[in-house]
Protein backbone atom coordinates (compact mmCIF):
# COMPACT_ATOMS: atom_id res chain seq x y z
CA UNK A 1 0.00 0.00 0.00
CA UNK A 2 1.27 3.16 -0.83
CA UNK A 3 2.05 5.67 1.64
CA UNK A 4 -1.15 8.51 -0.13
CA UNK A 5 -3.33 5.35 -0.05
CA UNK A 6 -2.63 4.33 3.89
CA UNK A 7 -3.08 8.41 4.87
CA UNK A 8 -6.45 8.51 2.57
CA UNK A 9 -7.72 5.01 4.53
CA UNK A 10 -6.30 6.45 7.68
CA UNK A 11 -7.87 10.29 7.17
CA UNK A 12 -11.43 8.21 5.57
CA UNK A 13 -11.92 5.86 9.32
CA UNK A 14 -10.46 8.59 11.30
CA UNK A 15 -13.40 10.79 10.20
CA UNK A 16 -15.71 8.05 10.29
CA UNK A 17 -14.88 7.79 14.01
CA UNK A 18 -14.79 11.10 15.22
CA UNK A 19 -18.42 11.56 13.61
CA UNK A 20 -19.50 8.78 15.19
CA UNK A 21 -18.00 10.08 18.46
CA UNK A 22 -19.83 13.49 18.07
CA UNK A 23 -23.04 10.99 17.35
CA UNK A 24 -22.80 9.63 20.21
CA UNK A 25 -22.23 12.49 22.37
CA UNK A 26 -25.25 14.50 20.59
CA UNK A 27 -27.45 10.99 21.75
CA UNK A 28 -26.25 11.93 25.53
CA UNK A 29 -26.53 15.46 25.04
CA UNK A 30 -30.63 15.05 24.67
CA UNK A 31 -32.40 15.80 28.12
CA UNK A 32 -34.05 12.32 29.43
CA UNK A 33 -37.45 13.72 28.47
CA UNK A 34 -36.40 13.74 24.96
CA UNK A 35 -34.03 11.00 25.06
CA UNK A 36 -36.53 8.70 27.02
CA UNK A 37 -39.60 9.90 24.62
CA UNK A 38 -37.93 9.16 21.28
CA UNK A 39 -37.12 5.48 22.48
CA UNK A 40 -40.12 4.95 23.79
CA UNK A 41 -42.34 6.20 20.56
CA UNK A 42 -39.56 3.94 18.18
CA UNK A 43 -40.36 1.17 20.15
CA UNK A 44 -44.00 1.75 19.98
CA UNK A 45 -43.77 1.88 16.43
CA UNK A 46 -41.52 -1.30 16.05
CA UNK A 47 -43.98 -2.99 18.23
CA UNK A 48 -46.82 -1.72 15.90
CA UNK A 49 -45.06 -2.82 12.79
CA UNK A 50 -44.05 -6.23 14.12
CA UNK A 51 -47.49 -6.72 14.90
CA UNK A 52 -48.85 -5.54 11.44
CA UNK A 53 -46.30 -8.09 10.17
CA UNK A 54 -47.08 -11.25 12.01
CA UNK A 55 -50.56 -10.51 12.08
CA UNK A 56 -50.59 -10.47 7.99
CA UNK A 57 -48.79 -13.53 7.45
CA UNK A 58 -50.83 -15.21 10.11
CA UNK A 59 -48.29 -15.96 13.01
CA UNK A 60 -50.44 -13.62 15.35
CA UNK A 61 -53.83 -12.38 15.80
CA UNK A 62 -52.97 -9.86 18.31
CA UNK A 63 -54.73 -6.17 18.01
CA UNK A 64 -53.74 -4.55 21.76
CA UNK A 65 -55.24 -0.91 21.90
CA UNK A 66 -53.05 2.16 22.68
CA UNK A 67 -52.44 1.43 26.06
CA UNK A 68 -50.89 -1.44 26.18
CA UNK A 69 -48.97 -0.41 23.31
CA UNK A 70 -47.14 1.88 25.71
CA UNK A 71 -46.77 0.24 28.66
CA UNK A 72 -44.97 -2.58 26.67
CA UNK A 73 -42.79 0.25 24.82
CA UNK A 74 -42.34 1.58 28.31
CA UNK A 75 -41.14 -1.70 30.11
CA UNK A 76 -38.71 -2.42 27.04
CA UNK A 77 -37.55 0.88 27.21
CA UNK A 78 -34.90 0.59 29.73
CA UNK A 79 -33.28 -2.63 28.56
CA UNK A 80 -33.13 -1.22 25.31
CA UNK A 81 -31.60 1.30 26.21
CA UNK A 82 -28.68 -0.50 27.64
CA UNK A 83 -28.20 -2.33 24.55
CA UNK A 84 -28.07 0.39 22.45
CA UNK A 85 -25.52 1.97 24.77
CA UNK A 86 -23.01 -1.19 24.20
CA UNK A 87 -24.15 -1.09 20.34
CA UNK A 88 -22.65 2.28 19.59
CA UNK A 89 -20.05 1.32 21.33
CA UNK A 90 -19.27 -1.40 19.27
CA UNK A 91 -19.09 0.71 16.27
CA UNK A 92 -16.71 3.07 17.55
CA UNK A 93 -14.33 0.22 19.09
CA UNK A 94 -14.86 -1.42 15.13
CA UNK A 95 -13.97 1.94 13.99
CA UNK A 96 -10.88 2.15 16.00
CA UNK A 97 -9.40 -1.31 15.72
CA UNK A 98 -9.49 -0.76 11.83
CA UNK A 99 -7.91 2.54 12.27
CA UNK A 100 -5.35 0.94 14.17
CA UNK A 101 -4.69 -1.98 12.02
CA UNK A 102 -4.18 0.63 9.32
CA UNK A 103 -1.76 2.75 11.20
CA UNK A 104 0.69 -0.41 12.45
CA UNK A 105 -0.24 -2.54 8.80
CA UNK A 106 -1.63 -5.32 11.17
CA UNK A 107 1.00 -6.16 12.92
CA UNK A 108 0.84 -4.71 16.10
CA UNK A 109 -2.27 -6.46 17.23
CA UNK A 110 -2.39 -6.22 21.19
CA UNK A 111 -1.20 -2.98 20.82
CA UNK A 112 -4.08 -2.37 18.53
CA UNK A 113 -6.41 -4.21 21.25
CA UNK A 114 -4.95 -2.36 24.07
CA UNK A 115 -5.60 1.35 22.66
CA UNK A 116 -9.06 0.69 21.34
CA UNK A 117 -10.04 -0.60 24.62
CA UNK A 118 -8.90 2.46 26.45
CA UNK A 119 -10.15 5.31 23.68
CA UNK A 120 -13.53 3.10 24.51
CA UNK A 121 -13.06 3.14 28.54
CA UNK A 122 -12.04 7.14 28.46
CA UNK A 123 -14.79 8.19 25.69
CA UNK A 124 -17.09 6.51 27.74
CA UNK A 125 -16.33 8.16 30.76
CA UNK A 126 -16.32 11.37 29.86
CA UNK A 127 -19.75 11.21 27.92
CA UNK A 128 -21.15 9.64 30.91
CA UNK A 129 -19.37 12.73 32.82
CA UNK A 130 -20.67 14.99 29.67
CA UNK A 131 -24.10 13.42 30.76
CA UNK A 132 -23.91 15.18 34.75
CA UNK A 133 -24.71 18.47 33.10
CA UNK A 134 -27.79 17.39 30.57
CA UNK A 135 -30.86 18.21 32.45
CA UNK A 136 -32.61 14.92 33.92
CA UNK A 137 -29.26 12.66 33.09
CA UNK A 138 -26.73 11.60 35.01
CA UNK A 139 -23.45 9.81 34.61
CA UNK A 140 -23.28 6.08 35.78
CA UNK A 141 -20.92 3.83 36.63
CA UNK A 142 -22.75 0.79 34.98
CA UNK A 143 -23.02 2.65 31.91
CA UNK A 144 -19.29 2.96 31.14
CA UNK A 145 -18.93 -0.70 31.90
CA UNK A 146 -22.33 -1.12 29.82
CA UNK A 147 -20.15 0.82 26.80
CA UNK A 148 -16.85 -1.02 27.55
CA UNK A 149 -18.32 -3.92 27.14
CA UNK A 150 -19.99 -3.53 24.06
CA UNK A 151 -16.48 -2.14 22.69
CA UNK A 152 -15.00 -5.17 23.98
CA UNK A 153 -17.24 -7.14 21.52
CA UNK A 154 -16.51 -4.91 18.99
CA UNK A 155 -13.15 -5.41 19.56
CA UNK A 156 -13.27 -9.37 19.74
CA UNK A 157 -16.15 -9.24 16.51
CA UNK A 158 -13.18 -7.69 14.28
CA UNK A 159 -10.75 -9.56 15.79
CA UNK A 160 -12.71 -12.54 14.68
CA UNK A 161 -13.10 -11.41 11.42
CA UNK A 162 -9.43 -10.15 11.21
CA UNK A 163 -8.47 -13.86 12.10
CA UNK A 164 -10.79 -16.60 10.68
CA UNK A 165 -11.29 -14.60 7.52
CA UNK A 166 -8.25 -12.90 6.56
CA UNK A 167 -5.78 -15.03 7.93
CA UNK A 168 -7.44 -18.22 7.03
CA UNK A 169 -8.44 -16.89 3.72
CA UNK A 170 -4.85 -16.13 3.04
CA UNK A 171 -3.40 -19.74 4.40
CA UNK A 172 -5.90 -21.41 1.58
CA UNK A 173 -4.99 -19.29 -1.27
CA UNK A 174 -0.84 -20.40 -0.07
CA UNK A 175 -2.04 -23.70 0.14
CA UNK A 176 -1.79 -26.49 -2.98
CA UNK A 177 -5.49 -28.21 -3.62
CA UNK A 178 -4.80 -31.52 -5.36
CA UNK A 179 -7.61 -32.97 -7.44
Amino acid sequence: MTATKKALKIIIILILAIVWMVYIYKLSGMNSNNSNGKSTDIISIFIEDTLEITNNYGITSSHPNEQKIEKASKLINAPMRKVIHATVYFVLAFFIMILMNIIFDHKKYFWSVLIALILCIIFAGTDEYHQTFVAGRTGQILDVIIDTTGGIVGILFYSTYQIVYKLGYKKALNEKVEI
